[in-house]
């Protein structure tokens, strides 16, 4: 088994990440799907109901979710990234019925959580093994709660198709929030317009005006200095 996992919004200076995961069931036409980066904003809004009906079909199971600013504050990036995927895979594995099951926290919360034992039973009980594939320019494995192995391929977007689909859904989902959400919420530093990345005009903004509660304050260092508060 094999989940395909891409990324949108690593670097912007505000919340938030998405990140989209794709596990493919049956064989599907993969033609229309590349990497977000290469297609137009119409063109990735048209590809995502197509996606979607793949769901509906029972040819794929995606899952979206975001990582906030203060969890990236807190883990970092790569940390932070590990704990998305891990609550993406505990989504998927859970719609499959195959491998996690819901627990309670102490909180009475679900959480998904397993053992390296209960694992390594339930792969072979299913006889097969999960695999990770990220676009992603470094190895590491999730956590200590999820002993899967993670195969990174670098700019390879365009070339496995799963992993152009979970580019597209990270994409829209993140561009969607923002516009009909983030934007609306903080319009003095038209986020719409510059999508929260570094440009003189969001960098302007945040001195006059200073940060609101979603940017990052890890990466506000490089525009305060890392002695000056912007709290």
């Amino acid at each position: 088994m094999k989940l395909y996992i891409d990324e949108a919004g690593r670097w912007p200076l505000a919340w938030p990440m998405h990140i989209g995961i794709v596990l493919p069931l049956k064989k599907f036409d993969k033609t229309p799907f590349k990497d977000s980066k290469k297609l137009s904003e119409r063109q990735r809004e048209a590809l995502f109901p197509k996606i979607e009906k793949l769901q509906s079909d029972g040819k794929i199971i995606f899952a979206i979710w975001t990582v906030t600013n203060t969890e990236i504050d807190k883990l970092w990036m790569t940390k932070a990234l590990n704990l998305a995927i891990k609550r993406w895979i505990s989504k998927i594995l859970k719609s499959t019925k195959a491998l996690l099951s819901d627990r309670r926290g102490a909180g009475g919360e679900v959480t998904v959580a397993i053992t390296k034992k209960e694992l390594t039973i339930r792969q072979k009980e299913n006889n097969e093994t999960i695999e990770l594939v990220i676009d992603w320019n470094n190895k590491f494995w999730l956590d200590k709660d999820l002993w899967i192995p993670v195969q990174t391929v670098i700019k390879w977007d365009d070339k496995i198709k799963e992993i152009s689909i979970a580019s597209i859904l990270a994409k829209v989902s993140r561009d969607r929030i923002m516009e009909n959400e983030i934007d609306k919420k903080y319009p003095k530093y038209n986020f719409k317009k510059h999508k929260w990345y570094w440009t003189k005009e969001h960098r302007d903004a945040i001195i006059k005006y200073w940060p609101c509660k979603i940017h990052r304050k890890l990466f506000l260092r490089k525009i305060f200095g890392k002695e000056k508060s912007y709290q």
